[in-house]
């Protein structure tokens, strides 16, 4: 048990540094969402003409070549297959000795889905018709760009800085990003769900990021002096 609660300890070594931005980033975030899910939840018309908008466009798009391809993305992109990159990514770090970032991963994954089902339960927002394949439950916010976007964070602040070459951090960053758009293009364009599903979901990704960072920053102490208490 000692040697249990000493490997935990070495663990919990700083991730993040305090920064006075984070706690105004995170409420700018949450303030945004909740102000999205508003309009979506009252129908307000700037959404609904907003999204059907998006849609025609898209919807000029779709021809067998177009449809594979983002059925491909899509895939990749999806929930199962997020949690499959985020798992592997807490194993490498975990491999390395980086155990704080690890466990810190975990606590985000798990507990963001659980925020990201209990949104999408309370809200109800029903898919758009015409389905190119098939998805079901609710459609705010999607599962695919909520942890789509947590993926790329994990990679932008705790992977892409152990890279020395600036240059090449910045060009994995504007990959990255590029990658997280076509996600959220393909959802919309298959129908899977509407483009302010995609925005939302990236916000509440965003949202709960940040608060993950407070939350690490304002226990740290304690969880520390837990275990040093009990070693």
């Amino acid at each position: 048990m000692r040697i249990f609660i000493f490997l935990i300890q070495r663990s919990f070594i700083l991730i993040f540094k305090s920064n006075n931005h984070r706690k105004w980033l995170s409420l700018v975030y949450i303030i945004i969402f909740f102000l999205l899910e508003i309009m979506i939840v009252s129908n307000n018309s700037f959404i609904l003409e907003f999204d059907h908008s998006i849609q025609n466009i898209l919807g000029s798009m779709v021809s067998p070549i177009n449809t594979k391809v983002f059925s491909t993305i899509t895939f990749l992109g999806s929930p199962m297959m997020d949690i499959i990159y985020l798992l592997l990514i807490m194993f490498i770090l975990f491999k390395r000795g980086k155990k704080d970032s690890s466990l810190w991963i975990g606590f985000v994954l798990i507990s963001g889905n659980i925020i990201a089902f209990l949104v999408k339960m309370t809200v109800r927002r029903q898919r758009p018709l015409g389905k190119i394949i098939p998805a079901s439950g609710y459609s705010f916010p999607s599962g695919h760009v909520f942890g789509t976007t947590l993926v790329i964070l994990t990679l932008i602040f705790l992977i892409l800085p152990t890279i020395k070459n600036i240059a090449t951090r910045k060009t994995i960053t504007v990959l990255l990003i590029t990658w997280l758009i076509i996600v959220a293009i393909s959802r919309v364009y298959l129908r899977g769900h509407f483009p302010s599903d995609a925005i939302g979901s990236a916000l509440l990704a965003g949202t709960w990021w940040e608060c993950c960072e407070l939350l690490y920053l304002r226990y740290y102490d304690s969880i520390t002096h837990l275990f040093d208490h009990r070693n």
